[in-house]
């Protein structure tokens, strides 16, 4: 088989891991780093458009080859990680697993991203549908459009003989603006960006871009004439302009948030073609730095991207279940286990395909060959123990599953709750005459799943309370809620909060503007009561207890429900992901808040005679 290489792509997709990478290990400061993934899209789409026609010219496009070199290429690693992930989470992480087989099968079977979004599990705001393999769902993508990709090169060879080369390319341009145009068509501001960030529809256009990019470069190769060449203005115009395009890149890895308006009204698309002219470059070889591109650690990393990847989520969420997340160095530790996991898979696929042995030198050939059949050995054990996780992991009557249809049954009883403790409510003119006793009648509630969750207990402790608790909000979502208990007369003088479990409120620019913005809508008049946060495996935990704590000194009418300390030494209290209550928990809970707000509120009656 015949290998086409392009001099500098190891260090485009070394730029691509590397974002990806730091976003999931500091999401708060890398905060574009998923932008890698648009990268590794358009890569795609031009290596396989590349290598399709170079195979067509040198002897045929052979489909039976095309598929098997795609499974040989992606199932080994794959299966080896999902198999030692469930191994390894099988001893030290073992409600991970819980209803974990439907989301492995659809990884397999590649179809993870609709299975993302079926469980409507926003990569940016996420925590119920959390797991080892959230990331996966860039591969569901990648195997739809394997599959696709032989029917659209089969239309463009058509294209190419009835309309000529320059009119088809043309065509499957028009087809990549066309679907980069559903994504600022199908996108509002303050919607849920699940359906548009994991929709294959939704970013096909970065791989369709990435195709008409390869079709071109490997048809000017065949004596296509093209605009732009090797001349020196063009090699001095690409010299000065990767740099530029890999400043942007940088850029945006540092600066482009998941959620903002600007990705989906066309920053997707930008990103797409700042990453297609610096491929395109490269593919020219007009560069004067290439060498420095091929340099053998940007090679390296390049290379074992694809491992890095798999890898990458489940080592840091087991950081994170664990509490080693608060470890010093715990990110160095986090990288090196990665990078060594990867090393190993790759070895242990190699091995599988190819019957090849890694070998560290020409001495003690014996006896590294000893110790890697050792290792194998203990890994297949590993992995055998894995497969059976896996298969015990009933995708039913699992304690997620329980968790999600008791929190459906909560949130579809609220409305009704709701409408019923309307009869006797007092709206906003409450907030004229702050209650001199502890009334804890009509008191609005706003929070996100934990709240949800123990909602019928708030009911028993607060006689006709409002509550507006919804599954992964995040501090943004509250504003929201609050609007609309204002416009129903539901906004009294008594607020309660319980937001920061599903993301910051504090720690960067965007989340203290949303948290602020909530505080000044909701006004100094109000007494206000926020409950801190219980999710010792989430990285925020701390920060926003730590802002929540300092909240009461710049805003005296805020008051904190601590249940971080009511709950800690209580695992008992908790369901098995840790976080939200059970039945006692959810007693234990709103007991805390009913003593915390009517003890609160005696005293400001106090304070006031």
């Amino acid at each position: 088989m015949r290998h086409y290489h392009i001099d500098g792509l190891d260090a485009l997709r070394t730029l691509a891991i590397l974002g990806v990478t730091l976003f999931h290990m500091f999401p708060d400061t890398v905060r574009g780093g998923y932008l890698g993934v648009v990268l590794f899209f358009v890569l795609t789409g031009y290596l396989l458009a590349y290598t399709g026609l170079q195979e067509e010219r040198a002897g045929g496009f052979l489909l039976t080859r095309y598929f098997l070199r795609r499974v040989k290429r992606i199932y080994p690693s794959l299966c080896i990680v999902l198999l030692a992930t469930a191994g390894v989470y099988h001893f030290l992480a073992p409600a991970a697993l819980d209803g974990v087989r439907p989301e492995v099968q659809s990884v397999l079977l590649g179809y993870n991203n609709w299975w993302q979004i079926a469980q409507d599990a926003d990569y940016f705001t996420r925590i119920a549908n959390a797991s080892p393999f959230t990331h996966l769902w860039f591969l569901g993508i990648e195997f739809q459009y394997y599959l696709f990709w032989p029917l659209l090169f089969g239309g463009y060879l058509l294209l190419r003989r009835v309309i000529g080369t320059h009119l088809a390319l043309l065509l499957f341009g028009l087809l990549a603006l066309v679907s980069a145009g559903l994504l600022p068509y199908g996108y509002a501001e303050g919607m849920s960006v699940t359906r548009l960030y994991y929709g294959t529809d939704m970013r096909l256009f970065s791989l369709l871009l990435g195709a008409v990019a390869g079709l071109a470069q490997a048809g000017r190769q065949q004596g296509l004439r093209l605009p732009g060449g090797r001349g020196m203005a063009y090699e001095a115009a690409a010299a000065v302009s990767f740099p530029l395009l890999f400043a942007v890149t940088l850029w945006g890895y540092l600066s482009v948030d998941g959620q903002a308006p600007f990705l989906y009204e066309g920053g997707m698309l930008v990103f797409s073609l700042v990453f297609l002219v610096m491929i395109l470059e490269l593919g020219a070889g007009v560069l004067p730095f290439e060498g420095l591109l091929e340099h053998p650690l940007l090679r390296w990393f390049g290379r074992r991207s694809y491992g890095i990847y798999l890898w990458q989520y489940p080592v840091i969420y087991l950081f994170a279940q664990r509490g080693w997340a608060e470890l010093p160095y715990a990110a160095l530790g986090e990288l090196a286990l990665i990078l060594l996991l990867t090393v190993w898979s790759d070895a242990m696929a190699a091995a599988l395909l190819q019957r090849r042995v890694p070998f560290l030198g020409r001495r003690l050939v014996l006896t590294q060959y000893v110790l890697f059949l050792c290792l194998a050995l203990c890994s297949f054990l590993l992995m055998g123990k894995g497969g059976m996780a896996l298969v015990s992991a009933a995708p039913t009557k699992t304690a997620v599953t329980e968790l999600s249809a008791q929190l459906a049954a909560n949130a579809a009883a609220q409305a009704e709750e709701n409408e019923k403790a309307s009869a006797g409510a007092g709206g906003d003119e409450a907030v004229e005459a702050a209650p001199r006793e502890a009334d804890l009648h009509g008191i609005a509630c706003i929070g996100d799943s934990v709240m949800l969750g123990a909602s019928p207990a708030l009911r028993q402790v607060l006689p006709d309370c409002y509550i507006d608790a919804e599954v992964s909000r995040y501090v943004g979502g509250g504003l929201e809620a609050a609007q609309r208990f204002a416009a129903g007369g539901r906004l009294g003088h008594v607020v309660i909060l319980a937001l920061g479990t599903n993301g910051p409120i504090a720690g960067a620019d965007r989340y203290t503007v949303q948290t602020e913005s909530l505080l000044a809508y909701l006004g100094s008049e109000r007494r206000i009561f926020w409950v801190n946060v219980y999710a010792p495996h989430l990285a925020w935990q701390q920060t926003n207890n730590d802002y929540l704590a300092a909240m009461p000194a710049a805003h005296p009418n805020v008051t904190i429900i601590d249940w971080y300390h009511e709950v800690k030494d209580h695992p008992e209290w908790l369901s098995k992901d840790g976080i939200h209550p059970n039945d006692e928990g959810c007693a234990a809970y709103a007991a805390l808040v009913r003593r915390t707000v009517a003890m609160a509120l005696a005293r400001d009656a106090a304070a006031q005679d």
